[in-house]
Formats: structure tokens, sequence, C-alpha cells
């Protein structure tokens, strides 16, 4: 009987002892990703960028392949334009202040059929495009091909509030993301205004107000997806209450606007709208956007969301449309959408003036008979994610043990009063 309890005692204080020690010591991947840290803090004073964290990462492989064809007898003008996926980086010129949310590497690129050279645009917002142009007649082609390797970081920010340093007001940056000015962000109507004040209230700090102001968003405003590819704004958002991820987007920018914190709207695509999927290596999607006889189609999935600065800490990404999702998106940008455009809304010539920036490509044209073919084929080059996978198993195991334990020793324990 003596041994028997000695054993008892000595499993207990196994478990009771090595199971939490286990658990603290085990590297547990957290359900919420913005909860676990696989390396520490990355600081880039020199480049105006600090404080951010990559946890997780892929690397892509993005091809891209474009034609149109000329279907009418009647010749016609066209003008191409097509939006790279720009270098964000914080040493790259193009993306000041920009944590590495996409490392981007153009292997390839390759155009026929342009009456002349190619040539590449920048924006004011350092936006980059390839333009190009061609007198087609019938049956007559224009092609474009590129491939990239893209490795997309996911970039968390933690703890900065209050670790930012002062505005300056007088910098380009408040002029191209915080002024009066622009259509659809409308910053100087009253109902905005005073719903801006009461959401931060005494709140001084930028971070803290743009949280205030991201929770209010997600929120207040309903998604609908059934609304046309068109810009509503920000004023419109706010009295209907709902919107698409434009005007989640465009309404959280002009309320951080109102308490004169640069923001600006990021357009792109999606993997997935899945926040939960991992890609693995080798794993691949097909894309594309096609016009045929007139008509229309597509399956690129087109995203908006928001950037913020502050500070000595960088621009940071927030997407208040996937704040329902089982993820925090306030200071956190993921490994799923690639990243086309900044700045504001972009009308698309030929479509009416309000229409949203909805694929890499626009033609410009006299005509309406032509068709083309946008196909996009993603492949995963590299994979670097936390083990998520090992959780429930694990977990599993050592629950398990714990529930044994329990049950032995209550066996025993039953048996001992028997015994008695």
């Amino acid at each position: 009987m003596a041994l028997r309890m000695k054993i008892t005692r000595v499993f207990l204080f196994m478990y009771l002892f090595f199971f939490p020690v286990t658990v603290s010591a085990f590297p547990w991947p957290s359900l919420s990703t913005t909860m676990f840290y696989k390396s520490p803090f990355t600081s880039s004073p020199d480049y105006g960028v600090s404080n951010y964290n990559i946890p997780q990462s892929v690397k892509y492989q993005v091809e891209f392949n474009f034609s149109l064809t000329h279907k009418s007898m009647i010749n016609y003008e066209y003008l191409l334009k097509f939006a790279r996926l720009n270098d964000k980086q914080p040493n790259s010129l193009l993306t000041q202040f920009s944590p590495p949310y996409q490392e981007s590497k153009l292997l390839f690129s390759n155009i026929t059929g342009s009456n002349n050279p190619p040539y590449l645009l920048q924006d004011k917002f350092n936006n980059t495009y390839d333009l190009f142009n061609n007198s087609l007649s019938n049956n007559e082609e224009i092609t474009l091909n590129q491939l990239y390797n893209i490795t997309l970081n996911e970039v968390v920010f933690k703890g900065i509030s209050g670790a930012g340093g002062v505005y300056n007001v007088s910098d380009k940056m408040f002029e191209l993301y915080c002024n009066t000015s622009e259509l659809y962000y409308e910053r100087n109507n009253t109902d905005l205004i005073n719903e801006s004040n009461n959401i931060v209230g005494s709140i001084t700090d930028p971070v803290l107000k743009a949280e205030k102001i991201y929770d209010w968003v997600s929120d207040y405003l309903n998604y609908d997806e059934n609304l046309p590819p068109q810009e509503k704004g920000a004023l419109w958002a706010y009295n209907n209450e709902k919107g698409d991820c434009s005007e989640y987007t465009s309404l959280m920018v002009t309320l951080l606007r109102i308490q004169n914190i640069p923001a600006r709207k990021v357009t792109g695509f999606l993997i997935s709208n899945n926040p939960a999927l991992r890609p693995q290596v080798g794993d691949e999607w097909d894309f594309s956007f096609t016009r045929k006889d007139g008509i229309e189609t597509t399956d690129i999935l087109g995203h908006a969301w928001v950037e913020y600065y502050a500070p000595d800490i960088g621009w940071i990404a927030c997407d208040p449309t996937w704040e329902g999702s089982s993820t925090n998106y306030f200071n956190r940008n993921d490994y799923l959408r690639f990243h086309l455009n900044v700045g504001q809304w972009f009308s698309i010539p030929g479509l009416p003036d309000n229409s949203e920036f909805g694929n890499p490509c626009v033609v410009y044209e006299g005509g309406s008979s032509f068709d083309y073919s946008y196909q996009v084929k993603i492949t995963v080059l590299e994979s670097n994610l936390l083990p998520l996978e090992q959780f429930p198993f694990l977990f599993l195991v050592f629950v398990g043990i714990g529930i044994a334990a329990v049950l032995i020793t209550l066996i025993l324990i039953i048996k001992r009063k028997k015994d008695y």
C-alpha cells in the first residue's frame, strides 16, 4: 500500500510539475499569430521604419500573361497601362517609410506589338506602371508577359503606442495623404468630423486613435458583397452604414485624416479571401480577367485596405474589412495579398469616373471591338509559416496525459478506500 501511494505521489508530482513546465517551455504557436514571434523586432531607424516583426512569410512565383486582339475592320489606337508589383521595403526609394510588406523582383518582362518602345510611368504616389501602345487592325494582337519572384511578409506591429515621434506637417506626405481636396475622402464634412472626434475622445496618441477608429469602422459598417464596382466614398458609407472593402477603407482613411494622421488606400489582389489559408510549397492558383464578344468575366480577388503613418514607426497596415475574421488585422499585414497601388481611389478611363480600380490592367482605346485575356499564375516557392498544424496534436497529447493521470489517481484512491 505504501509503495502504491508513493508511486501515486511521484506520478502526480511529475504531472503537476512536468506538464506546466513543458507547456510553458514549448514554442507553442498561437491561434492568433499576433501573439507569437519567431524573431526579434526589426529596427531600421535609418529609413524611418522600426518596431515591426515578421513572424511568417511566403515566397511566390507570379506570372502575368496578357493579350489583346482587335476585332474591328476599322483601325483603333490602343494605350495600355499595367501596374507593377512594387518592391515595398524600407530602403526602397519608391516606397519610403514602408516595412517589407512585399519584396519584389522582376525576372522577365516582354511586350510585343507596341508601336513605340514601352516605358515606365511613376505617378505622384510612386506607383509604377508599364505603358505601351499600338494602332491595331483587324485580328492584330498586342501582348505582355511578365514573371516575378515575390516574397509576401506578414508584418506585425506591437507595443508601438507612444513609441513614435512628432509629425512634420510640412512634409509632402501631408499634402498627399492628409489633404482636404480628394474626392470620396470628405474630411471637411461636419458629420464625419464630429464622429471622428467622438470616436477618439481625449486620446492623443495616433496609434491608439487608429485602433479606436479601426474598431469603430469594423463594427459600424455591414459588408455588402452585392455593391457595383464603383467607388462610393466615405460619406456614402457612413450614411448608408454599409460597403465593400473599398468603402471600409475610404471611411477609415477619412476618419484618420480628420485627426491629422496621414492615411492611404492600398489596392491589390488576394490569393484567397480566407485569412486562415496556409500556402505550402508547390501550391498553385490560376486567376483570369477576360473579355470575349464584349462580355467581361473575372475571378481575380481585388481588395483594398488601409495604411496609416506613425512618425519613426512607418506605414502601418490595417484591414478593417477582415476584422470579422478569426485573426486581428489591426497593425498587421499578411502573406496573402499582392500590393499594386497606394494613394487613393483609382479612375479607369472608359468607365464611370467613380469606378473602383478592380484589376491590374487598364485599356484606353477608341472603340469597343476587342477581346483580351489576362492570366495570372501563382506558385509557392517557399513557405516559412509557424507550425500551427502541430498545435492540435501536441495539445491533445498533453491533455490526454493529464486526463490519464487524474483517472489513475482516482482509481488508486478508490482502491485504497476499499482496502481499508
